[in-house]
């Protein structure tokens, strides 16, 4: 602050010194036209002359004055937009000045500066609501946890409430170990941690293996699970992601599927995209819900009463999506059809 305060003395000083110098200067020099010429008529033009220079220096200071008063009220102007975050063009855009740079340089990291703030609020609501998520589905398994554990200190119950308390709570801690793999599953995903082991795979085989694992499932509900293999698919892909994804499908086929009833699964392939369809006869998605439903922890107004935290058809699009393939969804009231597109190519 003393530096930049003894800098501006210094320049008023040199100023003062500079109209001195000309003002001193003018008059020796009318002086000495006077002193040479003895001719008033030349010593009258030399006197004009220098007062004419005299006065076009101090014009030219004063006018000099009001053009950088007027830059520094427009800089900061600019200041201010940056500050306010607002996009307004305080200098002309139409002339290639130091100053219309500068102010093309200033809204592009104005706007830098909006799009990383944004991304900020949004990544804070996203935990926000993430964390008010998995509360939710923490709530009632815990809830129950701690209700049944204290019923078994009852030493009153009898043997068939002890084993039906205890179901209840092998129930929560299964539901808790669950939620806690779905979450481990979403995070790996979402920050990259893991790496696609792509291999060359046969997605027959891979389909027949996650019906394998859904059977039991189906068989108490007496759904028959049929598969059509239109082609021979091998590609490159993840084995094990991939099977999560196709699981996660045709689970909530049987899930959301009533007894008797059917799922029809098609393999398919085409020239850029190998597709895998599986269609049930279930109770059907609601047209305004199909873009909600990979949404993370969505459920629908109709599976309310179905087990289930929302979090399957989440992971399926992630794993789909980083092998480069989508999900597309098809619904009526009576039958849900799940598509997945993978490329030929990865």
């Amino acid at each position: 602050m003393k530096d930049s305060f003894k800098k501006e003395n210094f320049i008023n000083k040199l100023n003062i010194i500079l109209k001195a110098s000309v003002i001193i200067i003018s008059i020796f020099f009318v002086g000495l036209i006077l002193f040479l010429t003895r001719s008033i008529k030349l010593t009258t033009i030399a006197s004009v002359f220098s007062i004419l220079i005299i006065l076009i220096m101090f014009a030219y200071e004063k006018i000099y004055k009001i053009y950088m008063q007027n830059i520094f009220v427009q800089l900061s102007d600019m200041l201010d937009a940056i500050i306010n975050m607002r996009n307004e063009n305080i200098f002309s855009t139409t002339e290639d000045t130091v100053l219309s740079k500068l102010q093309y340089q200033t809204i592009k990291l104005t706007n830098i500066l909006k799009s990383k703030n944004k991304k900020i609020e949004d990544e804070r609501n996203e935990i926000k609501s993430l964390i008010s998520d998995i509360a939710h589905q923490l709530k009632t398994p815990l809830t129950n946890l701690k209700m049944y554990g204290e019923f078994l200190q009852d030493e009153s119950l009898t043997d068939e409430e002890r084993k039906e308390f205890s179901e209840v709570i092998n129930t929560s801690l299964n539901r808790l170990s669950f939620l806690v793999e779905s979450m481990i599953k979403m995070s790996r995903l979402e920050s990259g941690v893991i790496q696609l082991k792509t291999h060359k795979n046969n997605l027959n085989d891979t389909v027949l293996m996650v019906i394998g694992q859904i059977q039991k499932k189906a068989k108490e509900k007496n759904i028959e699970i049929k598969l059509e293999e239109i082609d021979k698919i091998e590609l490159n892909y993840d084995k094990n992601w991939i099977s999560e994804a196709i699981l996660n499908i045709l689970d909530n086929a049987v899930k959301y599927t009533g007894k008797n009833g059917e799922i029809q699964i098609t393999l398919q392939s085409y020239d850029i995209f190998s597709r895998v369809d599986i269609k049930d006869n279930g109770m059907g998605i609601e047209e305004n819900e199909i873009p909600k439903i990979f949404s993370r922890f969505y459920r629908g107004n109709n599976t309310l009463d179905v087990e289930g935290i929302g979090i399957g058809l989440y992971l399926s699009r992630e794993i789909v999506d980083k092998h480069g393939g989508y999900i597309k969804v098809k619904s009526n009231e009576n039958e849900t059809i799940f598509s997945v597109f993978l490329p030929n190519n990865i």
